[in-house]
């Protein structure tokens, strides 16, 4: 997604001669943002447990990857390579644990991060094993000798089952005048690049590598402009290698390795503490049950006009503006007032009782703690005498009548009794309850907080839903991607504005 820039605009300050002007386009997500994001769907689509971030810099990409999906084949094993020990100490923070995954809130699989000091123009006999490695934005700041040795190392030596490799395409660069692109005093979007390759460049070093080494290699990018024009491709090429005849060998294996077989320096690893508490099928069940209870559809309760906390100008939340208890305010088209009133029930055809996607269980931690994987879950709520399972459709069922699901609400109704200080959890607008104490935990201090400042810690990460966003921008939300919560480190290969790096 592109954006023109506006009268105002300034350019990202990365030192570099080629991105001041301020007429550069501006892409939207920022297009560090589009690249990094295109590398973990190749890597989740191909079920990649284990990856190589090469020439890692400050861990941008692990800090995504670092984020635990609910997934099948989660990551288990990430490894970044660096050559300068300064971005290793940023990496090393970035890495870290952070307080809202500690806890209650402990990771359900295993993860470990090893950052390594050394040149990726020598192999590593621990890098053996993994399933991907991954490298974004690199090749072009290698030196000739660098470069010369890298699909050796890559595909003779590490010979991962999936390689990514991504690098500007040198034929976008018509689009930013500044860059003079195919005259005599034609620069580069960096002050550091060696080179910048056309799509046909990339595609014949990336062929013969892949012949030479048995590997198929397909083609894609990311970073369009209005009016996209095929013939000059998008900003950023990506090149994915997928091996004919994957490795047999135990992953992540050493080999028995000698020290001269080891030329990196283990700079850190990092491995995050993982929920062990075990759990009977029994309980288990429990606990499936009471969330089950929680989360499944409810009818809305009538409008109560002693709630202050409700609307009072003669219409309900819900029900397209006339909600149960409430006269419209709508017109007939004659004129008259319609006849709409309190006495008139909800619309119950729009809700459908006594059914739960079984993906909006999965997607609880706690469930996922417990019982590992969906297989698990499925398998204890087979054992269920109040649910049964529509696997193929991606359903739980059970009688909304059953006496159980009417006992599992009162102790929600007794704790967040209609008043003006909480609400009912059947009487919030999400089908939840709004109390601000459950959103935070006993050792967090927000009193006196700005409200704009409560972010989460680290690298989380959400989509975009907000609808006046949607109308300021005049964007799709299915095409918008991904957006950090907390504002991500800037370097110089994440400016805000495109650089045009």
């Amino acid at each position: 997604m592109y954006f023109p820039p506006t009268a105002n605009s300034t350019a990202s300050s990365t030192g570099d001669s080629a991105c001041d002007a301020d007429d550069e386009p501006r892409f939207y997500p920022p297009l560090w943002q589009q690249r990094r994001n295109l590398a973990r769907r190749i890597l989740d689509e191909n079920h990649a447990t284990s990856v190589i971030d090469f020439g890692c810099g400050e861990a941008a990409l692990i800090s995504l990857l670092i984020w635990e999906t609910t997934g099948d084949y989660p990551i288990t094993h990430l490894a970044g390579v660096e050559l300068k020990e300064d971005r290793l100490q940023l990496a090393r923070e970035a890495c870290q644990p952070q307080d809202f995954e500690l806890g209650s809130n402990l990771r359900v699989n295993e993860l470990t991060i090893d950052l390594f000091q050394g040149s990726i123009d020598q192999p590593d006999q621990r890098l053996i094993g993994y399933d991907a490695l991954v490298c974004l934005e690199v090749v072009e700041h290698l030196d000739p000798p660098v470069l010369d040795k890298f699909w050796s190392v890559v595909l003779g030596s590490l010979k991962p089952k999936m390689v990514i490799v991504s690098t500007p395409n040198a034929e976008f660069n018509i689009y930013f005048p500044q860059l003079n692109y195919g005259k005599l005093n034609a620069i580069f979007r960096n002050d550091d690049h060696r080179f910048e390759w056309t799509r046909q460049d990339f595609q014949d070093w990336c062929n013969a590598a892949a012949g030479q080494y048995g590997y198929d290699v397909t083609y894609t990018g990311t970073g369009a402009l209005p009016g996209y024009n095929p013939e000059i491709g998008l900003c950023t090429q990506f090149a994915i290698l997928h091996a004919q005849n994957p490795t047999q060998q135990p992953a992540l294996a050493s080999l028995g390795a000698s020290t001269e077989d080891q030329p990196y320096r283990l700079f850190s690893r990092v491995e995050y503490p993982i929920y062990k508490e075990q759990h009977s099928d029994e309980e288990i069940l429990g606990y499936l049950h009471e969330y089950i209870a929680c989360i499944r559809p409810r009818l809305p309760e009538p409008y109560d006009e002693t709630d202050d906390m409700g609307h009072h100008n003669e219409t309900s939340y819900g029900d397209a503006g006339v909600g149960y208890g409430a006269k419209s305010s709508l017109d007939q088209p004659d004129g008259t007032s319609s006849n709409t009133t309190a006495d008139d029930p909800p619309n119950e055809t729009s809700v459908e009782l006594g059914v739960v996607l079984l993906e909006d269980l999965w997607i609880v931690l706690g469930v996922r703690q417990r019982c590992k994987n969906k297989t698990n879950m499925i398998r204890i709520l087979n054992l269920s005498s109040l649910v049964r399972v529509e696997q193929e459709a991606g359903l739980i069922r059970f009688d909304e009548d059953d006496p159980y699901w009417k006992e599992a609400d009162k102790p929600f109704e007794a704790a967040y009794s209609q008043n003006d200080e909480q609400l009912s959890p059947r009487g919030s607008d999400n089908g939840d309850w709004s109390d601000s104490s459950f959103y935070k935990g006993e050792n967090d201090n927000f009193e006196g907080e700005d409200e704009a400042e409560r972010k989460p810690y680290g690298w989380a990460y959400q989509d975009f839903t907000d609808q006046e966003v949607e109308q300021q921008f005049d964007v799709p939300l299915d095409d918008r991607g991904w957006s950090a919560w907390s504002d991500p480190p800037v370097t110089e290969d994440t400016p805000e504005w495109y650089s045009p790096k």
